[in-house]
């Protein structure tokens, strides 16, 4: 080891003291007598690093421990499975099942309310969804989603082309019963009417009176009641009309005259 290596703290204060003074002194022709703060700090701050090696070293080594005491990375992230249920239609009142979705293809059944039905397709152009249908021949049908409430992964059900429209027979007219009663005070006729719903296909039905359609009634009505103010002696008559998008079909002829 050299002799500067061995110098105590104390010798090198001494030594390099020496050296700032022989570097002012060399200065002293072209400066004032006073030291410039320039000078003085340039000085300091070169016997500040000498003097404090241990201090820097001491410092670099604490900011790489720091450094190495880093939270470890966790591992990679767990792969969030979604959670899927069942896709199911139920009904909020009595429904129609068509063969396809609209009024243009014919019913095969009707459902209750409170029917529920699994879901395998959906048409959004006019709300229907096909569901499973034991009933059918085909295993399926197709039900108006406006009198449904939609549980389950619907948004996964692919959505399904409706097939071709067929043309719909005209409905089966029904066989209707009445009675009247005749009010000569008031000069009023009150005709009450039943009939069996023998269609399957309707759209709806009509009172019809003296061959003009007085109301439309939905479809699966069974009874009506009319009021009519008559003249004595004449004669009313009456038919039942169901129809479908085909045409329509009327009852019998009823006569009725007070």
């Amino acid at each position: 080891m050299s002799h500067y290596e061995t110098m105590s703290q104390k010798q090198k204060l001494t030594f390099l003291s020496f050296i700032l003074i022989v570097a002012l002194a060399c200065n002293l022709p072209n400066m004032p007598q006073q030291t410039t703060p320039e000078i003085q700090t340039a000085a300091a701050l070169t016997l500040q690093a000498i003097l404090t090696p241990s201090l820097t070293a001491t410092t670099e080594q604490q900011a790489i421990v720091v450094n190495n005491t880093s939270t470890p990375t966790s591992g990679p992230a767990g792969t969030i499975t979604p959670t899927y249920s069942v896709p199911m239609l139920t009904l909020r009142e009595q429904t129609n099942c068509r063969v396809g979705p609209g009024q243009s293809y014919d019913i095969l059944f009707a459902y209750l309310k409170g029917v529920k039905r699994e879901i395998v397709g959906y048409y959004p152009e006019t709300n229907y969804w096909v569901v499973k249908a034991p009933e059918s021949t085909t295993g399926e049908c197709w039900v108006w989603g406006e009198y449904a409430d939609i549980t389950g992964s619907y948004w996964v059900v692919p959505s399904v082309t409706p097939p071709p429209t067929a043309t719909m027979s005209l409905p089966t007219a029904p066989a209707v019963k009445w009675e009247f009663n005749c009010d000569y005070v008031a000069g009023q006729m009150e005709v009450s009417f039943t009939w069996t719903d023998n269609a399957t296909n309707e759209t709806g039905y009509r009172l019809i009176r003296n061959d003009q359609a007085v109301i439309d009634l939905p479809a699966n009505t069974t009874a009506y009641r009319d009021l009519y103010a008559f003249t004595a002696g004449e004669k009313v008559l009456y038919q039942i009309e169901v129809y479908n998008i085909t045409g329509f079909t009327r009852s019998a002829v009823i006569s009725v005259m007070c």
